[in-house]
């Protein structure tokens, strides 16, 4: 791809952390968010970048309903996505690349006990000196059917991607709606609203604009 061609785009770097042995899950999944990005003429696309390493010493037990749930404390993989966006960067500084989404297939667990992420369904994203971290856990969304699975996971990765571009949840018939319920999610329809489609595609093009 020319360098001209790139400034036309935004890119979203993609990684999962975990022991996941259906990969071609991952791929099925990004694949069509590509292809849905492509057919709303929205201007992002997902570029996997592989496994993200993060060591077994940083697994930790959360207590979560009387049970200890097993997972890599938030923290340490946004600093491991960090990481990883940088070292990308470094590899072509020209490339347009100032987002990272995390999949992993551990709950969203913190050391701070404050911090209840394992209820939620959706994401956590963190702006770190400009750059736009994403994770999103898919152990809410497992389910012995795949179709289903990957449809929750393509909704959630979705989601974050607007936040990314300041989106706020909407109350309507969107992606962007928040679910209250594993159920109320598998009724989103799998994109965003219009009105949601309009604010994402006026954000991205004033971003494309600056980094030209």
């Amino acid at each position: 791809m020319q360098l001209g061609d790139r400034k036309e785009l935004t890119y979203v770097g993609t990684t999962y952390i975990g022991n996941f042995m259906d990969k071609s899950l991952i791929f099925e999944v990004l694949d069509r968010v590509n292809r849905y990005l492509i057919q709303s003429d929205f201007p992002v696309r997902f570029v996997y970048l592989g496994k993200l390493e993060v060591g077994p010493g940083y697994l930790i037990n959360i207590p979560v309903g009387g049970v200890q749930v097993k997972g890599y404390p938030l923290e340490a993989i946004i600093e491991a996505l960090y990481a990883k966006l940088l070292q990308e960067l470094n590899k072509d500084e020209s490339f347009p690349m100032r987002r990272i989404f995390g999949l992993t297939t551990f709950p969203l667990v913190s050391r701070n006990k404050y911090f209840h992420m394992y209820d939620k369904f959706l994401g956590f994203q963190q702006e770190i000196l400009g750059m736009k971290i994403m994770v999103l856990s898919m152990k809410p969304f497992e389910s012995e059917n795949k179709e289903l699975m990957a449809e929750r996971i393509f909704k959630g990765i979705l989601h974050e991607l607007g936040h990314s571009f300041d989106l706020d949840h909407c109350s309507g018939e969107c992606v962007m709606n928040p679910p209250s319920t594993l159920e109320e999610w598998d009724e989103r329809p799998p994109s965003y609203c219009p009105s949601c489609m309009r604010k994402l595609q006026s954000a991205v093009s004033a971003e494309i604009f600056l980094q030209k």
